[in-house]
């Protein structure tokens, strides 16, 4: 698949997925070829933008077309897109959402990944690939929190006042605090998951302390950041609560994949 990239951009660029772009770089392209890991746009409904690494003007994306690392990517009023990750994860993003893909890094080999991509505003659905069991990560990760994975079905929510909603319908998600320093300037790392053994009760919504925090989220289980990087604690939330268009479109597109 071929990229337009700037001239001044070096190869090195071979692992893929999404984020920043330099406002100075000139808008002059030229075509090159670029190996490496990619997102393939699987779905996409509406009109979706990316702006590439080292570009300034966004480019609309098309069904087919490859995101890479360094990609930044925004979705219209009435858009939606689907990526399908390297490791046969996928991950929808609804209407007026912008994120930034910080990698997306799968070894065939050795069966490991290394995928996270950034939430900056909007909703996200994730369906991650339980082939490979707990070899390497997947990450959504925000301004103010790490949502880490191996194997389940997950959303996140990110307000506009950089409020974190994260839903899990499968498995086990590890949520922690980002780190103060990346919360202020950029996508927050990869953070492991822990497992806890065992089923455990769970207290009711309770704020904790900006401190570092990781909390383990089981199925049907939600957790609450707030914009200054507090938390409630898990709580459990009802199937029949939560139907809504985005919810149902995402478990209508599972059942067929």
């Amino acid at each position: 698949m071929r990229y337009f990239l700037n001239r001044g951009i070096p190869l090195f660029f071979l692992f893929v997925l999404l984020f920043p772009f330099s406002a100075h770089a000139e808008n002059k392209a030229v075509e090159i070829e670029i190996k490496g890991d990619m997102a393939e746009v699987t779905l996409l409904e509406g009109k979706v933008e990316v702006i590439k690494k080292g570009m300034i003007k966004p480019q609309p994306l098309a069904l087919g077309d490859y995101a890479a690392h360094g990609d930044r990517i925004g979705t219209k009023k009435g858009s939606r897109i689907e990526l399908k990750l390297p490791d046969n994860s996928l991950i929808r993003f609804d209407e007026l959402t912008t994120f930034e893909i910080v990698s997306v890094e799968f070894d065939k080999k050795t069966k490991q990944r290394d995928i996270n991509v950034s939430m900056v505003l909007g909703k996200t659905w994730a369906n991650v690939s339980k082939m490979f069991g707990q070899k390497g990560r997947f990450a959504v990760s925000t301004k103010t929190a790490v949502a880490g994975v191996r194997g389940t079905v997950y959303r996140v929510n990110v307000g506009e006042d950089n409020t974190v909603l994260v839903k899990v319908y499968w498995g086990e998600v590890g949520v922690s605090s980002a780190p103060r320093e990346e919360a202020a300037e950029g996508p927050a790392p990869i953070m492991q998951p822990v497992r806890v053994l065992g089923p455990h009760p769970v207290a009711g919504p309770h704020p904790v302390s900006m401190e570092e925090w990781t909390y383990i989220i089981k199925s049907m289980q939600q957790i609450i950041v707030r914009p200054d990087g507090t938390a409630t604690k898990p709580m459990p939330f009802l199937a029949s609560e939560d139907l809504n268009d985005w919810v149902r479109w995402n478990q209508e597109r599972d059942k067929k994949n």
